[in-house]
């Protein structure tokens, strides 16, 4: 074997050994990325029906709300229980359904994040509603299990909606 040839070979297999790594770390992933996705259908099924105790107990004990204009921005408990009221009241109860198109996260040991986009359909009043959405979450263990240590949500609403 010359020279080129050997290195060829080094780099080839040193290429296969990082692939297989990356691949093995990321089914090593899956399920707790699972458990990060389980976490925001809790939160919004919570959010649907309009179930403050259930939206509260998705979040870490000093967790961060962002929404999308200015001033909404909310990093007490009192404030983000003040801020769920107030989103409560944006639809009928058990009358919002979330979808999301793309979902993209990853996790370390303790703290991860997940991205999504998609849409909210629902009623107020009975009358029909939808609307595009983004969200980023910021995720950490908490006792052992994911919550949700920041959220912020983007959304255009427009005339009809919420």
């Amino acid at each position: 074997m010359n020279r080129r040839t050997t290195l060829l070979t080094g780099l080839t297999a040193l290429s296969a050994a990082v692939a297989l790594t990356h691949s093995a770390e990321a089914e090593d992933k899956k399920p707790e990325l699972k458990k990060v996705h389980d976490l925001l259908k809790a939160h919004d099924d919570a959010m649907t029906n309009h179930n403050l105790a259930g939206v509260l107990a998705t979040l870490a004990p000093k967790a961060v709300v962002m929404g999308t204009g200015p001033g909404e921005f909310w990093t007490t408990s009192e404030q983000i229980k003040t801020a769920y009221q107030h989103f409560f009241e944006g639809f009928d109860k058990g009358q919002q359904d979330f979808t999301y198109h793309v979902r993209q996260g990853d996790l370390g040991a303790d703290m991860g994040y997940l991205f999504a986009s998609g849409e909210i359909k629902g009623k107020k009043g009975g009358k029909p509603f939808a609307f595009p959405i983004n969200l980023s979450v910021t995720v950490s263990k908490v006792g052992g299990a994911w919550k949700i240590a920041a959220m912020h949500f983007s959304n255009l609403v427009g005339e009809g909606s919420v």
